[in-house]
């Protein structure tokens, strides 16, 4: 894998943007119009006379179930029968991997300068073909063609989003969208155990607040059973991520204003690596204490996250943390095996009151077009209509509404283009609904069938623990990412440099097992300093050299 620096990209370049078989061979037009364009030639939403045909890589979902007498297929389907009749657009796939295999089959295809027409890929397989000048310039079609939604989407991220994708003053990617909000740190409590063991807590608590709860549920027999075989605060083997893992202790270094695994600006406003800062130690500090005292299960690190879910659901352990949406993976067996199960989530906050949570890499992969492919503005108007659907403007097609079992990636466009806003959007319209500021009629049509639900009352939900825990999700846990005490936080840098490619795993290797053994003891908690100097020494330095000169860039 490769690196370089994109030339610098002039602001009126990105003001204008922001406003606005495999190989393909055969398919190439080196010059002229578009075939099959007549008198809808630049319309967005355009009908071809003639039919054209996009031929892209496609992976094939893990999970899928066509409508019942359905003789739907990934080739022949509701989608692709709505893109035929809208664009006169034929869609063939160059190859089809399982979901898991795709970015290793993307990136053997780059390697061997085997790509087809087009394909989503991620930024560092773009950076490549970019460079080796694999890619048709997208610059003149995505002002052309791209519909004011789409480019209202892409804009919303900022002006360094679409700089991610020029090269030489030139575009040659259309990138996909992760909102914000949906990978926000929550904890999980069991509201009916803190009942058995006489503690009230706020919706926001504290790291003591935290420590509380778990001395009690490890102490004091909250499932009533006469033995001490409950557990406080567990965690899996990966228990420290770049934003939220299940079960993992994430919320407690935010909690510590400590943000490991990402780049972030010290006092002075320098780039630097969350992980290397005083406020890590502070926080390793804190989970070394806990573990001496027992309240951190002494199997952690060592854990896969289904044992802490199998915990749980064996009503072994009351509390949980992940993203808003844990209760559909971690709680819905509790309630299923106890149906007394009561669960609240719960901020875990900082000093001051406020809750960080690491936001994901706002840029999800890229669609680029191989230089030289007829009709490039095909996979443009494709973007726009899944922009409409995945944005649910009305009048937008619902392919597949009606079958909440098929898989929404069955679609040729694998991608999302949602507004950043989408999450929290999603959420305070069901605020709204359940306060009565909205009817359901104001609903979108996605929406109405789980306000619906919502409106049976939990007691009855919980006849069906799956479907209890998704409207958990969306209404429990959508209000509370809603706290205005929800601040974002964002990496600096996300991607690769050149010395990564060859000194990240180590660096990160050194990481993982520093904490790892200072939090169990194994090492005193000023090994962390020693970490930190190892880190620097052993190409941390030029990592961090690399990072900075790479954000400037972007920021110029």
């Amino acid at each position: 894998m490769r690196w370089f620096k994109h030339a610098l990209v002039p602001a009126t370049v990105i003001l204008a943007l922001t406003a606005t078989a495999c190989t393909g061979g055969n398919n190439a037009k080196p010059g002229g119009s578009p075939a099959g364009v007549t008198e809808a030639e630049g319309d967005p939403q355009g009908k071809y006379s003639e039919p054209v045909t996009v031929n892209l890589g496609f992976y094939t979902p893990a999970e899928n179930q066509w409508p019942e007498g359905s003789n739907d297929t990934l080739t022949d389907n509701r989608y692709t029968r709505l893109i035929k009749e809208r664009f006169n657009i034929d869609i063939k796939y160059a190859f089809e991997v399982p979901q898991s295999a795709y970015d290793q089959k993307v990136s053997l295809l780059v390697s061997s300068n085997d790509i087809p027409d087009f394909l989503f890929v991620n930024l560092s397989d773009f950076n490549i073909l970019a460079e080796s000048e694999m890619l048709e310039d997208l610059t003149e079609i995505y002002e052309k063609y791209a519909s004011p939604l789409l480019k209202d989407v892409i804009s919303g991220f900022g002006p360094d989003f679409i700089r991610k994708v020029t090269y030489k003053d030139k575009l040659y990617g259309i990138p996909s969208t992760v909102p914000a909000h949906d990978n926000d740190n929550i904890f999980w409590i069991r509201t009916d155990w803190l009942e058995k063991v006489g503690i009230e807590l706020d919706k926001v608590i504290t790291i003591d607040d935290l420590e509380k709860v778990a001395r009690a549920f490890i102490e004091e027999d909250p499932d009533g059973n006469g033995q001490k075989d409950t557990y406080g605060i567990q965690s899996q083997a990966a228990f420290f991520t770049g934003t939220t893992g299940y079960n993992s202790l994430d919320g407690i270094f935010t909690a510590h204003k400590a943000f490991p695994k990402i780049w972030i600006k010290d006092d002075k406003g320098e780039i630097v690596y969350g992980s290397t800062r005083p406020e890590v130690k502070e926080a390793l500090g804190k989970l070394q204490d806990w573990y001496a005292q027992g309240l951190i299960d002494r199997e952690f690190g060592t854990l896969k996250s289904d044992q802490v879910a199998k915990d749980i659901s064996a009503g072994k352990a009351g509390m949980a943390t992940g993203y808003s949406w844990a209760p559909a993976k971690l709680l819905a067996d509790s309630v299923k095996n106890d149906p007394t199960a009561e669960w609240d989530s719960f901020i875990l906050a900082a000093d001051d009151g406020k809750w960080y949570n690491r936001q994901p890499n706002p840029m999800g992969r890229i669609m680029v077009v191989k230089k030289g492919t007829r009709n490039p503005e095909a996979i443009v108007k494709l973007i726009n209509l899944f922009t409409e659907m995945d944005n649910n403007i009305p009048g937008s097609p619902k392919s597949y509404h009606d079958s909440p079992s098929t898989n929404w990636q069955v679609r040729p466009v694998q991608r999302t283009f949602r507004v950043k806003s989408t999450v929290v959007d999603r959420f305070q319209r069901f605020q709204d609904a359940a306060a009565g500021k909205i009817t359901k009629d104001d609903l979108p049509e996605s929406d109405v069938n789980l306000f619906e639900q919502f409106q049976k009352g939990w007691e009855e939900l919980k006849k069906d623990p799956a479907e209890w825990a998704y409207i958990l999700y969306q209404f429990n846990g959508g209000a509370t990412i809603l706290n205005p005490a929800n601040v974002e936080v964002y990496s600096e840098f996300y991607g690769l440099t050149k010395s990564m490619e060859t000194r990240w795993a180590n660096l990160t290797k050194l990481e993982n097992e520093a904490f790892l053994r200072i939090i169990v003891g194994d090492k005193p908690l000023d090994y962390f300093d020693t970490f930190v100097e190892e880190w620097h020494r052993q190409g941390g330095d030029i990592v961090t050299k690399e990072v900075r000169e790479e954000v400037a860039r972007l920021n110029n």
